[in-house]
């Protein structure tokens, strides 16, 4: 199973990026995943690294393209990159990811199950700090990697 194929949409102004690392915001395409995205605008200026938000899309979600042409939007007004990826093994392209882009940062939202990918990228890399963003837009650093939302309200 290969990667599939890359569309990469960048709106972001010509400039120099001068850092080596960067923050990723990992999305679905639901149009509330808007509050990941200022959250991880936060975190990219605190850390002064640059925005990039992810979609990886798969079989497992019905497609949803207005919702990722909104969050793209939304990715262009908070001066982000923004990634749509289609692969079947959503856990590997995702690691792949956060591995190539030599990630700092990653923001979420709230695990929903206890057998979330979430768990599993959490506990693959020592090195990185995660994030997750709650239904107010709050963030919280990932100190506990087995947490998970038992009251989803979607």
């Amino acid at each position: 199973t290969g990667l599939g194929w890359i569309l990469s949409m960048d709106n972001r102004k010509n400039e120099l990026v001068s850092s080596l690392r960067s923050t990723a915001v990992l999305v679905t395409n639901q149009f509330q995943c808007e509050r990941l995205i200022q959250a991880g605008r936060s975190v990219a200026d605190i850390s002064k690294t640059d925005l990039i938000v992810l979609n990886v899309q798969s079989n497992e979600y019905p497609a949803n393209p207005e919702a990722i042409q909104y969050l793209f939007n939304i990715a262009t007004q908070n001066n982000a990159l923004m990634n749509v990826m289609y692969a079947e093994d959503s856990f590997k392209t995702i690691v792949k990811y956060i591995k190539d882009n030599k990630t700092a940062y990653v923001v979420t939202g709230m695990p929903q199950t206890k057998n979330s990918i979430l768990h599993r990228i959490w506990r693959k890399f020592a090195h990185v700090t995660f994030f997750t963003v709650d239904e107010t837009g709050t963030l919280h650093e990932v100190t506990d990697k087995s947490v998970y939302q038992k009251t989803a309200s979607h």
